[in-house]
């Protein structure tokens, strides 16, 4: 296996001093992401379970992907900010509030009654990302 790079320990060391339980590095040999537990150094089996898997994050300046992750406790997660929803519901709520706060948010998003779903990336806005690392 692999040694972390300094900057990935680096982020590693900040995320667990942030109390975050949710990350994504890229091992430095295959360049393939992986998601970590950085309080715990685990690494937690992300699945894609559910349709809103790959939706971007609802937290302002971050434009993260969400994954679904089961284990002992199931919750969403984004692994660039680090943030943790443990219901599907919160998540939603988040949603719904960076979108009142920034409307063309709602571009990344499709509503299916009380549901969201990601839109596909390639249909994204194309400067969607510099949008939110601006707010």
């Amino acid at each position: 296996m692999p040694a972390a790079s300094e900057s990935q320990i680096t982020f590693i060391l900040d995320s667990q001093k942030k109390g975050m339980k949710f990350i994504m590095l890229e091992c430095p040999s295959c360049y393939q992401d992986f998601s970590l537990n950085p309080q715990t150094m685990d690494a937690p089996d992300a699945i894609r379970k559910t349709a809103e898997d790959g939706l971007r994050c609802p937290c302002s300046s971050c434009y993260g992907l969400i994954s679904h992750v089961s284990g002992q406790k199931e919750f969403w997660g984004c692994g660039e900010c680090g943030t943790v929803w443990s219901s599907q519901s919160d998540l939603f709520e988040s949603i719904t509030g960076i979108i009142k706060k920034h409307p063309y948010r709602a571009d990344v998003y499709t509503k299916k009654g009380n549901h969201y779903i990601p839109v596909a990336l390639k249909n994204e806005p194309k400067n969607y990302e510099e949008n939110v690392a601006g707010e």
